[in-house]
This record gives structure tokens, sequence and C-alpha cells, in this order.
């Protein structure tokens, strides 16, 4: 297993929560003549009573082997929370994950029935990849198609930085934040996949925003979300994001959206949905009586070519 990738998260980590913390926060005097930012290595490794040449070993991603009780006496000295403490040891665990075996698309047709069954509400499979798996008629009613979308493209990081949901999400750049954030702590052991690096590398290479905020490496677990839409048939909705976990050792999530009380969302939902049955009732009526043996599924539109089919 080479580890190098993981390492050089580990001391990314290490760096960025070192420089975000204040030497006030900790008990030390101000430096006010100091030209960087935050705490000291040497700092950290009083802090957590560790020798500061090994501290600084670490943030320069050597290979040496660190127990529990130092990743929880640094944990301690960064002042991190529970999902940046759990995001710690699972970078610096030797047993890492592989999600390969993991169906990278569909889900059983048991979970397809649980998403249709919350219609008129939004709902998803997300894998552990954070690609989405399945979906229902909801959340195409909301969104968009996703059959529209290229299956490499249809991942939750994707649908925010490139583009796709910019134009719908009003509070845009706090949801994809968060998102981001989830997505890093969720993911620490599979960091020395190449699908991982590939994935950063891409966004990178096409998103300001996603390049700027991965370096800040932020850390969040998922929590209830609000996301304000801008539906361009119904107006503004406010969705409240909420997660189950599938219980079948595969690491896969259902997302729920649920409406927010007293904004009028819950009846924007039985209005699209009510639009959506009649146009597909329409649409099997007009072509009823040509009907022909279907021999596989039409090639969609480009992704850069699409636009919203409401």
């Amino acid at each position: 297993m080479n580890y190098d990738q993981r390492r050089a998260e580990l001391a990314d980590f290490l760096r960025t929560r070192r420089v975000a913390l204040q030497p006030e926060e900790v008990g030390l005097p101000t430096r006010t003549s100091r030209r960087t930012p935050g705490l000291r290595r040497e700092d950290v490794a009083d802090l957590a009573g560790i020798s500061a040449c090994w501290y600084t070993r670490l943030e320069q991603a050597r290979d040496i082997r660190v127990s529990d009780h130092v990743l929880n006496s640094l944990a301690e000295a960064l002042r991190l929370n529970a999902e940046e403490r759990g995001h710690l040891l699972a970078l610096a665990s030797e047993d890492a994950r592989s999600s390969a075996h993991v169906p990278t698309d569909g889900v059983p047709p048991a979970l397809q029935r649980i998403l249709d069954s919350q219609h008129p509400h939004p709902a998803f499979a997300l894998g552990p990849r954070f690609n989405i798996l399945a979906w229902n008629q909801a959340r195409t009613d909301v969104y968009g198609d996703l059959n529209e979308i290229p299956a490499e493209h249809r991942h939750i990081l994707w649908l925010f930085f490139g583009g796709y949901m910019r134009e719908l999400i009003q509070n845009w750049e706090q949801c994809a934040r968060s998102v981001l954030a989830e997505f890093r702590a969720a993911t620490g052991l599979y960091v020395h996949e190449p699908w991982f690096t590939s994935l950063v590398r891409e966004l990178s290479r096409n998103s300001t925003e996603f390049r700027s905020w991965w370096r800040q490496h932020e850390i969040e677990g998922h929590h209830v979300a609000a996301r304000e839409l801008r539906h361009p048939s119904v107006g503004r909705m406010v969705l409240e994001e909420c997660a189950l976990i599938v219980d079948d050792c595969s690491d896969r999530r259902i997302v729920l959206e649920i409406p927010q009380p007293g904004t009028g969302t819950e009846n924007k939902l039985a209005e699209l949905s009510c639009r959506s049955r009649s146009r597909a009732q329409s649409q099997w009526a007009r072509n009823a009586p040509m009907r022909a043996p279907t021999h596989g599924p039409q090639r969609p539109a480009s992704w850069e070519q699409r636009r919203h089919r409401f």
C-alpha cells in the first residue's frame, strides 16, 4: 500500500489547523511581531507533549508511525472538534479502505422504491465516493434531469462546482463549502485511491472556488442544512437536507430534502409533481399510436449544451 498521498493529506491538515489557531486561543501570549499566522510548530509540539523535531517531520509528510495517544494529544493541542479528530485519526490510520467493491451506479430495487416513496420530496442515494447512484422523480422536478449529465459527472461535488446547481441555489457558497467539508470528512480513508486524486485534480482545474476552499482543509460532519432555491417555474423554495445511512456495509446513504415549514415549499413541490405527471401523461398519449419497442437509451445531450427542462 502506498501511503504517500495519505501522509501528504495528514501533513496538510495539521498545517492548516495550526495556522488557523491563534496563540491567545491556547493560552499563549500574542506575538505582534510574528509575520506568519497562527501557532508555530514548536507551540503545537509543546502543547501536545512531543518533540518539535518529531512534529516537524510529521508536517513534512515523513514516513513515521503515530500512536493513537499522540494523535489524541495533537487533537487536544489543536482544539479539534469531534469531526476533525475523526478525520485526523482516519488519515493517520494504516487500515486504509477501498471503495472499489462498491457499485459506481445503480442501487438495489428496494432502495430505489424507498427513494420513490418520498415523492413529492426530492431524495437521492450517495455512494462512498459521493457519486449519485439513484434519485427519484421529485429530485428531477426540482433540479433537472441527471440523465442529461455524463455518468462521471453525477457526483455531488461536480454538481456544485461544475455550474449545474449554482444558478438554482441562492445560498450557493454556504451550501457548497458545507458539502465540500462533509466530503473531506467522509473520505479520509480513501485519499490513497486514484479516483480521489483524479477528482481533486479535475475540480481544482475547473473551479477557482474549489481550488481555494480545498486548500483550507475544512472538515464538517453531516448536518441538517437549509438550502434556498429559486426555481424558474414556482419561485422560492427552502429545503432542509438530512442523510440516512444504509445498513448494508456499502457506505451508501440516502439523502432526503424536506420542505421547511412556513415557506410554502410543500405546496410548490406538490405543484411541480402535478406538472411532471401531466407532462408524462401527455407524452404517453402523443406517442401511444406509434409506440415502438425500445432497444436502449437514447444518447443524452452533452453536459455543456444541457439546459434545465422543467
